[in-house]
C-alpha cells in the first residue's frame, strides 16, 4: 500500500514538474508568460500590470529552419526543477530543449539540444511584438516609451542580433534587433549553422561563393536574454547582465565605459613620428582633446609592421610614444582597416597565403608554362563577375596571376595575364590545379576567409599589447563579410581584438552591430571629412544624433580637417554643434597644417573653451536648441564673470541674372539694419549652381565704399570677408587664394545699411549668387 502511494505521489510531482500548462517565468521587472504551444502570451511590467505584447501577433520563443522552411513549435513542456522547456515541433519532427535561468534582472534562454542537430541550419528567437513603439533602439535591442523598456540581448557572438535576411547572415542596413511594426515594434535574433561547408551569396556580390565549414559551429548554444524595466534604468540593467552573463564589459578608469565620461570624447587624428610626437602632444593638450591617434602608421596591413620611417626603432618606439603621451593623460591610437591586407604584406608577398578570401574556383583544363598569358579553367562562372574586383587578381598555388577578361564561351580563357603579380613567382601549373578568383577592394587590398581573419585579429590584439596602444577604429569592419560568415564573421574579429588586448582598448566604427555594441565605444565616421566644416556631409552628421541616442551611444560628429587656413569662425561652427549635441569629434590636424596656420593656438585654444562649457553643462534648454541649429553662428568667451555667448545675425539676399532693356542697370539692392556694436563688416558670397562662372562681381555698400573683385568664379567657388582679408575656398570648402586688397574696408556702423551687387553672366547661365552679411549680437551672459 505504501510503495503504491510512493508511486503516485511521484506521478504526480513528475506532472507537475512537466507542464504543458502555460509557463510562467519572472524578473523583479518583467513578467513573461508561454503557452502550451511555445507562444509567448503575455510580456507584462508587474509594477503596473500593463501587458506590452503586441496581441493577434504571432510570438514564437523560438523556431527553427530545416531545409528552406520555417517552423513554429506546436507544443512547449516545461519541467520547474530542471528549468528546461521542451519545444516540439510537429512538421519536421525536431524536438528542442531550451534552458531557462530566471533573474532579477532578466531572463535567460539558451538552446541546449536539438534531437535532429544536423536537420537544423537556423534557429530565430521571436519575433517578440510589442506595442512600444515610441523609441526603437534597432542595434541596442531596446524599445522605451517615457516610462518603461523591454529589450533583448544576444549572449554570444554565435547568436546574432536582427532579422535573418540571407544566407550568410549578414544585416547591411544599421540594425534590425528592435524594428518598428505597425502595432509598435518586434525584437529578435537569430544563429545559423556554420559547421557544414557551403556555397552562399556573400556581401550581395559574390554569388555561388564557397564558405568552409567552422568545426563544432551549429545552432547548439545559442542564447539571448530578455529584460524589462524602467525606461531611466536599461543602462544599468544591460551592465548586470554582461557582468552576469561573460559579455564584454570595459572599463575607463575603473568606470563602465556605457557610462564613463571620457567615452565619446573628441580626438586628434594626426601624422605623428617619434620625432615630433611632442608637439603634437602639446598641441592636443592645448585643445583638450583625448588622444593623437595616428591615420597611416603601418607599411602594410594583415602583419601591422609599423613604417620605419615614422617609427624607425618600431614597436618599441611607438611604446615611447604611448608612454611620453601617458604622462600628459592622452591616449595614442592607430587606424588601420580592420581585415584589409596589402598587397606588400607577407601575408600576400612573395608566397600567398592558402587562407587569402577566393570568390570561387576553377582548374586549368592544360598545363601552363610560367611565360604563358592565356590560361583555360574549366568555367567561367567565378572569373565572369569582374565587376566588383579591382585587382582581377587569381590564386594558383603560390603565384597570383592578374588578368584582363574571362571569354565569354569555351574554351573559358583568362586574357592578357600578368604572370608572378606582387612579388611572386610566376610557375608552370600542371593541368587540374585549382585556379581561385581573389576577393579585393579598390585599396589595392586582398581579404581574408575565417581562419585568417581571426589570425589577423589576433596580430592586432598583440600589437596593441606590446605597444600600449590603447585606440583604434573597426573602420573597413564591413570587410569581415569577406569570410562568408556575415555578421558573425564581424563580431568574432572585434572580439577577438577585444580580448588579445590587455589593456582597455577605446574603440569606434562607423559601422553598428548587436554584439560588438557591448565593446564599442563610438560610433564615428569620415568621409567626405576634407571638404569645409559646414560643406563636408553636414546633413547627415546631425541626421545621425537621434540614432546614437535611442541606442545609447554618446553623440559624435564624426571628421573635420583642420587645415593652414581654417579660421576660428571654422571652429566655433563646428563646435557649436559639438556644444548643442554634447558631441565628440575627431579633428584631423596634421604636423604641416598646424605648424603653418598661423591661428592654431587660438584655434586649439577655442576648441577647449567650448568643450569645458559643454562638459560642464553650463547652456540653457533654449541655447542648446539654437546651438544645434547649423544656419546659427556663435562665439564663446570667457572672464572672471563668468561666460559669454555671441549669437550671429544673418541677412541673406540673392542676386540672379536680370533681362532688362538696354543702358537698365542690373545690379541688386538690399537693406538691412545693424542693430548691434559697430563691427567688420563679415560677409560671405557663393556662386550657387551645378557648373558655369560668374566675371568681375562688385559689391557698393552704403553708396560710398565700392569692392571690386576681378576675375572669374566657378560654381561652388565662396568669397569671404571677416572685415580685414577676403579670402576664396572652391566648392569643397578647400582654401584657394587670399585676394589682396587695394583699401582698407570700412567698419559696419549702427544702423541701416544699403548693399548693391552685380556681377557678369555668360549667356547660358543659371547661377545664382548667395550673399550673407553676419553681425554679431550682443551676449548672453552665463554666470555659471
Amino acid at each position: 500500500m505504501k510503495k503504491t502511494i510512493l508511486i503516485t505521489f511521484t506521478l504526480l510531482i513528475h506532472f507537475l514538474n512537466l507542464s504543458a500548462q502555460q509557463i510562467n517565468l519572472k524578473t523583479d521587472d518583467l513578467n513573461l508568460n508561454i503557452s502550451s504551444s511555445g507562444q509567448i502570451t503575455t510580456m507584462l511590467n508587474p509594477k503596473t500590470g500593463k501587458n506590452y505584447l503586441a496581441i493577434g501577433e504571432k510570438a514564437p520563443l523560438l523556431s527553427v529552419r530545416t531545409a528552406n522552411d520555417w517552423e513554429e513549435p506546436t507544443q512547449a513542456v516545461f519541467n520547474s526543477k530542471s528549468g528546461i522547456i521542451t519545444l516540439d515541433f510537429t512538421i519536421s519532427k525536431v524536438s528542442a530543449e531550451v534552458k531557462v535561468v530566471q533573474k532579477k534582472t532578466h531572463l535567460v534562454f539558451e538552446l541546449i539540444r536539438l534531437n535532429a542537430k544536423d536537420k537544423v541550419n537556423a534557429v530565430n528567437w521571436g519575433s517578440y511584438p510589442t506595442i512600444i513603439g515610441q523609441t526603437i533602439g534597432e542595434v541596442v535591442g531596446v524599445v522605451r516609451d517615457d516610462t518603461y523598456a523591454i529589450g533583448l540581448q544576444s549572449l554570444n557572438v554565435k547568436t546574432i542580433g536582427g532579422v535573418l535576411k540571407n544566407s550568410e547572415g549578414a544585416d547591411y542596413s544599421r540594425g534590425s534587433v528592435a524594428v518598428s511594426q505597425p502595432y509598435g515594434s518586434s525584437l529578435q535574433a537569430f544563429s545559423l549553422d556554420r559547421s557544414k561547408d557551403r556555397k552562399i551569396t556573400v556581401w550581395n556580390q559574390y554569388p555561388n561563393m564557397p564558405v568552409n565549414a567552422i568545426p563544432n559551429e551549429t545552432t547548439i548554444g545559442s542564447k539571448i536574454a530578455l529584460f524589462g524595466c524602467p525606461e531611466n534604468q536599461v543602462l544599468s540593467h544591460i551592465g548586470v547582465i554582461e557582468l552576469a552573463e561573460g559579455l564584454p564589459h570595459p572599463l575607463i578608469n575603473g568606470v563602465w565605459h556605457k557610462q564613463s565620461p571620457e567615452t565619446g570624447r573628441a580626438y586628434m587624428i594626426s601624422d605623428f613620428d617619434e620625432s615630433n610626437i611632442d608637439t603634437l602632444l602639446d598641441y592636443a593638450k592645448q585643445a583638450g582633446l583625448m588622444s593623437v591617434y595616428h591615420e597611416s602608421p603601418f607599411q602594410s596591413w594583415g602583419h601591422f609592421v609599423l613604417n620605419p620611417t615614422s617609427f624607425p626603432n618600431g614597436n618599441a618606439g611607438m611604446k615611447v610614444c604611448v608612454d611620453k603621451a601617458s604622462k600628459k593623460g592622452i591616449r595614442i591610437g592607430v587606424h588601420t582597416l580592420s581585415n584589409f591586407i596589402n598587397t606588400n604584406d607577407p601575408y600576400v608577398t612573395p608566397v600567398p597565403d592558402k587562407r587569402l578570401a577566393l570568390t570561387g574556383s576553377s582548374t586549368l583544363t592544360e598545363n601552363i608554362t610560367s611565360s604563358a598569358t592565356e590560361i583555360i579553367v574549366e568555367s567561367d562562372e567565378y572569373f565572369k563577375n569582374i565587376k566588383p574586383s579591382t585587382l582581377h587578381a587569381v590564386q594558383i598555388g603560390e603565384e597570383i596571376i592578374r588578368f584582363r577578361e574571362v571569354t565569354s564561351g569555351r574554351p573559358y580563357k583568362l586574357l592578357d595575364c600578368q604572370r608572378g603579380a606582387y612579388g611572386t613567382k610566376a610557375s608552370a601549373h600542371e593541368k587540374g590545379a585549382a585556379a581561385g578568383m581573389m576577393m579585393d577592394y579598390p585599396y589595392n587590398t586582398l581579404f581574408t576567409n575565417f581562419n585568417l581573419q581571426q589570425e589577423i585579429a589576433g596580430n592586432l590584439g598583440r600589437f596593441f599589447t606590446e605597444t600600449g596602444v590603447s585606440q583604434m577604429d573597426f573602420d573597413g569592419h564591413e570587410g569581415c563579410l569577406s569570410s562568408g560568415e556575415g555578421d558573425y564573421g564581424m563580431q568574432a574579429f572585434a572580439e577577438k581584438v577585444f580580448k588579445e588586448t590587455k589593456h582597455t582598448l577605446v574603440n569606434g566604427t562607423s559601422r553598428s552591430s548587436h554584439y560588438y555594441w557591448h565593446m564599442c565605444h563610438y560610433w564615428n565616421w569620415g568621409e567626405p571629412w576634407y571638404g569645409g566644416f559646414r560643406e563636408s556631409q553636414g546633413d547627415y552628421r546631425l541626421e545621425n544624433q537621434p540614432f546614437l541616442e535611442r541606442n545609447y551611444m554618446p553623440n559624435m560628429l564624426g571628421w573635420f580637417l583642420l587645415s593652414s587656413t581654417t579660421m576660428a569662425e571654422d571652429i566655433e561652427w563646428m563646435m557649436a554643434r559639438a556644444a548643442g549635441y554634447n558631441a565628440g569629434f575627431a579633428l584631423v590636424a596634421r604636423y604641416k597644417n598646424l605648424q603653418k596656420n598661423p591661428n592654431t593656438a587660438q584655434l586649439l585654444g577655442l576648441i577647449k573653451l567650448w568643450q569645458e562649457a559643454y562638459k560642464k553643462k553650463i547652456f540653457s534648454a533654449d541655447q542648446l536648441t539654437r546651438l544645434k541649429n547649423p544656419e546659427n553662428d556663435f562665439h564663446l568667451e570667457q572672464n572672471n564673470q563668468g561666460w559669454k555667448l555671441y549669437p550671429s545675425k544673418k541677412f541673406k539676399f540673392e542676386h540672379t541674372k536680370q533681362v532688362l532693356q538696354p543702358g537698365q542697370p542690373t545690379f541688386s539692392e538690399w537693406q538691412f539694419v545693424n542693430g548691434n556694436t559697430e563691427q567688420p563688416l563679415n560677409f560671405t558670397l557663393t556662386v550657387m549652381g551645378k557648373e558655369g562662372v560668374i566675371s568681375n562681381p562688385w559689391i557698393e555698400l552704403d553708396g560710398y565704399f565700392k569692392l571690386e573683385l576681378p576675375g572669374e568664379y566657378e560654381a561652388g567657388n565662396s568669397i569671404v570677408c571677416n572685415g580685414t582679408t577676403i579670402k576664396i575656398y572652391n566648392s569643397k570648402g578647400g582654401f584657394k587664394k587670399e585676394i589682396e586688397l587695394k583699401q582698407a574696408i570700412p567698419s559696419l556702423k549702427v544702423g541701416k545699411h544699403t548693399i548693391k551687387f552685380d556681377c557678369g553672366f555668360p549667356d547660358e547661365n543659371e547661377l545664382t549668387n548667395r550673399f550673407i552679411i553676419k553681425t554679431i549680437s550682443s551676449p548672453e551672459i552665463i554666470s555659471k
